[in-house]
């Protein structure tokens, strides 16, 4: 979790406004500290350049998104109100930051350097584990295989009613908006099922290693992460923990024991759907 400083965060903030306005190229060093009421100098004691308060301005943001998703994923709402939910707090930042939006929209607000583009596909793909992860939890364990279909189809609808709440956040309830969209989705997970799925994760795999931002690799530690974080309030954490930190363990080495896996697998039988997803992750790596 992200953590700043009162100054930190008013540079951040201001940025933000002058990056909407006028585009992050546009916007000088100097025209940050004014807006903040703090000298040029004062503002490279936060920050070494502006590439440097880009990324962490995403980064910050990025933090918030996350933090919401899992004040709602400790709840004991059903699973489907807990993804609305989440949904509809997702929203919710992005309507109350609207400056961040439009920031990120603006022609050559972001600069294309690797680092800051490697950061965003990298939340981008959190962002889509997320969807993933609360499309199968909704839909069951049989929507696995359609899961990338699912949440392509989730994130377009997501986006597409993005415009509504950023220029007229009167007009529609961001909880309306999420409630209307699951709703869609029922259909979809319905009909989805009756042929193959048409974005296959061998398809996925071999997108991302195209685009050289993500492997299977990364792939496999992501999904961990995310199960780590769901175990974290079970009775039998700890034991999961060290289950799953010896599987890590075997998939780094350079000669994994299938024995030992499939052991440490074992201990999730009265998690099926968490062991579902790792036994999903291990076998997309080949």
């Amino acid at each position: 979790m992200l953590y700043l400083k009162e100054k930190e965060r008013l540079i951040i903030e201001s940025a933000i406004k002058l990056f909407a306005v006028k585009g992050f190229s546009s916007t000088s060093v100097q025209e940050i500290a004014t807006e903040c009421g703090i000298s040029k100098g004062a503002f490279y004691l936060y920050f070494k350049s502006k590439d440097s308060l880009l990324e962490s301005i995403l980064a910050f943001y990025f933090d918030e998104l996350q933090k919401q998703i899992t004040i709602t994923e400790n709840s004991n709402l059903p699973t489907r109100e807990k993804f609305v939910a989440q949904l509809t707090s997702t929203l919710d930042l992005i309507r109350d930051n609207k400056d961040f939006i439009i920031m990120q929209t603006r022609e050559q607000a972001i600069p294309l350097n690797d680092k800051i583009k490697d950061l965003i596909f990298s939340k981008q793909t959190e962002l889509q584990n997320f969807y993933k992860n609360g499309l199968r939890a909704v839909y069951g364990v049989d929507s696995t295989p359609y899961l990338w279909d699912l949440s392509t189809l989730l994130d377009g609808m997501v986006h597409a009613f993005i415009r509504f709440i950023i220029f007229d956040k009167e007009l529609f309830s961001t909880k309306e908006i999420s409630e209307y969209i699951m709703n869609r989705m029922d259909s979809i997970a319905a009909s989805v099922k009756k042929g193959p799925p048409f974005i296959s994760d061998d398809k996925m795999n071999q997108f991302f290693k195209k685009l050289n931002y993500c492997t299977p690799m990364e792939t496999t530690t992501s999904v961990i992460a995310n199960i780590r974080d769901k175990i974290k309030n079970l009775d039998d954490r700890e034991s999961l923990e060290i289950s799953l930190e010896l599987i890590e363990e075997e998939i780094n080495s350079k000669q994994p024991r299938l024995p030992i896996i499939n052991g440490m697998l074992s201990n999730f039988n009265h998690y099926p759907e968490l062991k579902e997803e790792l036994i999903n992750t291990l076998q997309s790596m080949g």
